[in-house]
């Protein structure tokens, strides 16, 4: 094996997602908030490795990517995050910390079982970048970026919506518009 074929199974050691309008976006009164799904191996290898096939355990990878182009910082404690599908179901992300314990392969039924996924070092979901990766920011000064994952327990489908709110000005406390992203 070629040492560049060891080192693609691995993931990127330093995943810098690109501006928000690089990806399927909204931008309102100096605000601009992007979003991207990985739905397939080739999509979240580089960013999670081989062995985390998210999609293949029926959990969904969202980029979110938030650039604050205003005078005020933004406070994004509250930040709610929803994917909508195409016949209006919605669905609230899982913690980061609970992908490894409740994914379960998308060909097994999973009414009735437990996760076949155990906590020890052989659950292939159960990788640092999950947790490090996933979307942490509370605060968002003037000026910059905040950017990760939101992982949902769906799969992609057309006509999909991401749906984001609970942003607030800061000082001022006043909270900005809903953004609604075509995905």
């Amino acid at each position: 094996m070629s040492i560049a074929l060891a080192f693609a199974a691995k993931p990127e050691k330093d995943f810098h997602p690109g501006p928000p309008d690089q990806y399927h976006h909204q931008a309102n009164n100096g605000v601009t908030i992007g979003a991207r799904y990985f739905d397939n191996l080739d999509a979240t290898k580089p960013i999670f490795g081989k062995k985390a096939d998210l999609n293949r355990y029926g959990v969904l990878p969202v980029l979110l990517v938030i650039q604050n182009d205003r005078k005020q910082s933004l406070d994004l404690q509250n930040l709610e995050v929803k994917l909508e599908g195409a016949d209006s179901h919605s669905i609230i992300p899982l913690t980061a910390s609970e992908v490894p314990f409740i994914a379960v392969p998308v060909n097994q039924p999973t009414i009735g079982r437990k996760s076949p996924l155990s906590r020890g070092h052989k659950n292939p979901l159960n990788v640092p970048e999950i947790v490090s990766r996933a979307f942490a920011a509370r605060m968002l000064p003037a000026g910059d970026k905040a950017s990760g994952f939101f992982y949902f327990r769906a799969a992609s489908e057309p006509g999909m919506h991401l749906y984001v709110s609970g942003i607030y000005e800061r000082p001022s406390g006043k909270e900005l518009l809903y953004f609604e992203i075509p995905l």
